[in-house]
């Protein structure tokens, strides 16, 4: 029986800050790595590289939350949103008659 692994759960695609932090990675990597980065200068690790990718990824994830359209959005979803402690049913329950 082998010991139990205490690597972190992989995230797979399907996860949108695990798409959008690749996206950002791919792009980086691209300019980091590529023919027109320069041979002289020192190149970052890859695995630095990717937690950046997902450092940037959720702070656009933030941001895009803090924006005055999807402040809207919310604030006209929670307004659609019937709340049934604000609700007076009394009327409905009342005492029915024998």
């Amino acid at each position: 029986m082998s010991a139990p692994s205490k690597e972190a759960p992989k995230v797979t695609h399907g996860d949108p800050l695990f798409e959008l932090a690749e996206k950002i990675y791919v792009q980086l990597a691209a300019r980091v790595y590529g023919n027109l980065a320069g041979g002289d200068v020192k190149k970052p690790d890859p695995k630095a590289l990717a937690a950046y990718s997902y450092k940037l990824a959720e702070a656009f994830e933030q941001a895009s939350r803090e924006t005055t359209r999807a402040m809207a959005h919310i604030e006209a979803a929670n307004k659609a949103k019937v709340r049934l402690d604000e609700v007076d049913l009394s009327g409905v329950f009342g005492e029915t008659k024998k």
